[in-house]
């Protein structure tokens, strides 16, 4: 039973419905005429001079076009200057741009500087208001498309151009801030709303705290080779008792013990690892995780929260890389929750949004051309039944153009196979036990030809480091998600997938309810105790993103 969207909720979904479509932003309404202080257009040619040289004393000016047709609207009436002075209004906004480091934002890039020194001035005529009137206007519009999505394009920023939200419409965000009584609130729900930003939010403020206190003292790594197991004896321990805040006792300074595991197990559990205890390489990285790199991280983690289109609708799977985990929402409430297989690093899972529209119940799998070039053409070269046991077959286009035959692997020519002749040579696993989809793939096209499956390997969800597959996403609990996607269909039961499943012939059953799909890339999640994660970033995407937007200007912290 689906739940009632209370009032509040109601009111955040027509807010983003009229910002972000803005054919449904007062197409209804009569422009309203200006007051009597207000300067018609054709009083105060000025202004539509300013927008249309698109600069003021040396700033440029964007959306051209968007304010021109706005002040047109309003037949030449200022939002933000009265009386030769910045309204209330433009205060508070101006506050919000001042303020606007909080969210990892670049409070230059929304004219901080040149507002800065015309706050409480009186301007001199018109056409410094004009001047006033714009800077801020323009400062207000940037800070709304930064706030509400990518600050760079999708190719700068090396992600899916149609997954991730490009900002507010401008020509809604200036109807809806015009319309409004509080601007500055308009531009406050911009913002992601949800509790993790939000403590994202606070934890950058700790975290610049912590680096003014580290920068002070200095930081020393923790080294170590190989892995350290509790009950073991190692040089190292030494340094991991200061890590973890203990005092050294006077014996046995060396031995890894009961107390110090207590304290490891506490941090891996903080940090997403698998709390064992045993000292690896991915707690090593964690220990030696310092301010500047969290700070990055937080940087980066707000940055990728901002991108996400909202509202997000009620019912959606979510999967987030780096943690390696997968959440089943139903009326916005976690269904269920399992963990899975993610890419390697070098064959990383791609993050997009997409549609799951069925499933598919004993798949054959199309080996990809990385897997052939890189895994299979080294084994058969060496050996052309070196791919028997895993079942898999060989077609090749028939000579008479009459279609695809299955060859036998001794009678293809491997040795002096091509890039160009591989791709040619399909290779097929049907369905089966040792099929490489185990018996359900979840459908959900996409440019990335990655996907949620089964597998034939459940030990690998035992592992800690669980970033393993080729780029798609492996499951632990595929009967669930199957159920989950096509629990919508009329008539579905638990029995009829038992039944797919048992005749192990391939079925495509679609969903009559799609189900949207995000694949997150989060190296900071919460956790079920509230408290933020700070994970691994397995793919080292983090620098890279906040590099990208450090050269662009887009964050302003000298430590980076």
């Amino acid at each position: 039973m689906s739940m009632p969207i209370c009032n509040s909720s109601l009111r955040v979904v027509v807010f983003y419905l009229l910002l972000f479509f803005p054919v449904l932003v007062f197409a209804n309404d009569e422009v309203l005429e200006p007051g009597t202080d207000q300067v018609l257009a054709y009083e105060n040619p000025s202004l539509f001079s300013l927008i249309d040289a698109g600069r003021i004393d040396g700033v440029r000016l964007g959306y051209k076009d968007d304010f021109s047709t706005f002040y047109q609207g309003r037949h030449g009436a200022f939002l933000w200057v009265r009386d030769g002075r910045f309204t209330s209004d433009a205060r508070d906004v101006f506050g919000l741009i001042q303020d606007s480091w909080q969210h990892g934002l670049n409070p230059d890039n929304y004219h901080r500087m040149e507002l800065a020194s015309l706050m409480g001035e009186r301007f001199a005529d018109g056409l410094a208001s004009a001047k006033a009137e714009l800077l801020m206007g323009d400062a207000a519009v940037r800070y709304g498309r930064d706030i509400s999505g990518m600050r760079l394009s999708a190719k700068t920023l090396e992600a899916d151009p149609s997954s991730w939200s490009r900002g507010v419409m401008v020509s809604s965000l200036l109807d809806i801030m015009a319309q409004s009584r509080d601007p500055e609130r308009v531009l406050e729900m911009l913002a992601p709303q949800d509790r993790v930003y939000k403590a994202l939010q606070q934890e950058l403020k700790r975290v610049l705290k912590e680096y003014d206190e580290h920068a002070k003292s200095g930081v020393t790594k923790f080294s170590l080779v190989g892995l350290l197991r509790p009950g073991e004896r190692n040089p190292a321990v030494v340094s991991l008792r200061d890590k973890m805040g203990q005092k050294s006792p006077r014996q046995d300074a060396d031995l890894y013990d009961g107390d110090l595991q207590k304290s490891v197990m506490a941090f891996q559990k903080a940090r997403g690892l698998m709390p064992d205890g045993v000292i690896g390489p991915r707690t090593v990285i964690a220990i030696n995780e310092g301010p500047r790199e969290r700070l990055i991280k937080v940087l980066a983690n707000l940055e990728r929260r901002r991108w996400v289109k909202r509202p997000m609708p009620s019912r959606y799977v979510e999967v987030n890389i780096p943690a390696m985990w997968l959440k089943a929402v139903e009326g916005n409430d976690v269904a269920f929750d399992m963990p899975i297989v993610v890419g390697r690093k070098k064959r990383p899972t791609m993050s997009f949004v997409d549609d799951i529209v069925g499933i598919r119940f004993n798949p054959s799998w199309y080996v990809p051309d990385t897997i052939k070039k890189e895994d299979y053409l080294p084994e058969l070269q060496k050996d052309p039944q070196a791919l028997a046991e895993k079942g898999i077959a060989f077609r090749v286009r028939a000579e008479d153009g009459s279609g695809l035959q299955t060859v036998a692997p001794e009678d293809i020519d491997w040795a002096n196979m091509t890039a160009a002749d591989l791709k040619s040579v399909q290779m097929v696993q049907g369905p089966g036990a040792a099929n490489a989809l185990g018996q359900i793939r979840v459908l959900m096209p996409n440019r990335y030809d990655i996907y949620l499956h089964d597998t034939n390997m459940p030990s690998l969800f035992k592992k800690d480091d669980r970033a393993q597959s080729s780029g798609c996403m492996r499951m632990s609990e595929p009967q669930r998600m199957a159920n989950f996607i096509l629990g919508h269909n009329q008539g579905w039961s638990n029995d009829r997938l038992e039944y797919y499943l048992q005749k192990a012939k391939t079925l495509e059953i679609k969903a009559e309810l799609p189900t949207p799909v995000y694949i997150f890339y989060y190296t900071i999640w919460e956790g079920t105790d509230g408290k933020l994660i700070f994970g691994n970033d397995i793919y080292g995407l983090d620098k890279d993103l906040v590099n990208v937007l450090k050269s662009n200007g887009k964050v302003n912290f000298p430590m980076i």
